[in-house]
């Protein structure tokens, strides 16, 4: 199975058009017939993975009219071997990514260690790689919310600002430098980390 341009004048296609994606669905997942035939619209800012137990076949990012033809992929456009995932039991389906910048997102941390401690402020991120962020963050699921992204970001934070208090004792604010690098970890994740106004992490006196 693969994503072609050619399109068959004598068969009847089913549309699909992803409209699930917006600032708060960086996944959404699209079940398919494989007795069916299906004209696929990739929307700008959208990257589209044909999948099927466990396997990755193909992938496109081009806006353009797809279909879905039962022909091996013999030109990869990356390495799907290393992709390869535990649902090998899932049927033919589409993941579609979210690769727009998501917005507005906030940025908090309050947690206790010997002193109380907080910060805040706002940051905006893409799906730079989505493969990467498929194989490492996400794998198989119907959709994926930027929530459940956040929490694990502010959980990385946190454990970072944790080991900083650990290596010095009597700091009393953590820069705002080496938050915003923190954050920047999740580029092995393959997300890219657009803007951020994070505050500096300071302890609250009491």
């Amino acid at each position: 199975m693969r994503f072609s341009n050619i399109l068959e004048d004598d068969e009847e296609y089913n549309i699909i058009e992803c409209q699930k994606l917006d600032n708060n669905i960086l996944l959404y997942k699209q079940k398919l017939d494989e007795n069916q035939h299906y004209v696929v619209k990739l929307k700008e800012k959208q990257y589209a993975v044909l999948f099927e137990k466990g396997q990755i076949l193909d992938a496109i990012k081009e806006e353009g009219v797809y279909t879905i033809r039962d022909a091996p992929n013999t030109a990869f456009p990356e390495d799907f071997a290393e992709y390869i995932t535990k649902n090998n039991e899932d049927k033919l389906c589409i993941l579609f990514f979210n690769l727009n910048t998501i917005t507005g997102n906030k940025f908090y941390l309050k947690k206790k260690h010997r002193k109380e401690f907080y910060g805040e402020g706002t940051f905006d991120f893409q799906i730079e790689r989505p493969l990467k962020f498929f194989n490492k963050v996400i794998q198989l699921r119907n959709y994926y919310s930027r929530e459940e992204l956040l929490e694990q970001i502010r959980e990385r934070i946190s454990k970072i600002v944790t080991s900083v208090i650990k290596e010095q004792e009597n700091a009393y604010k953590i820069k705002e430098e080496a938050i915003n690098s923190s954050v920047n970890i999740f580029k092995e994740y393959g997300i890219k980390i657009v803007s951020s106004d994070i505050k500096n992490i300071q302890f609250k006196k009491k």
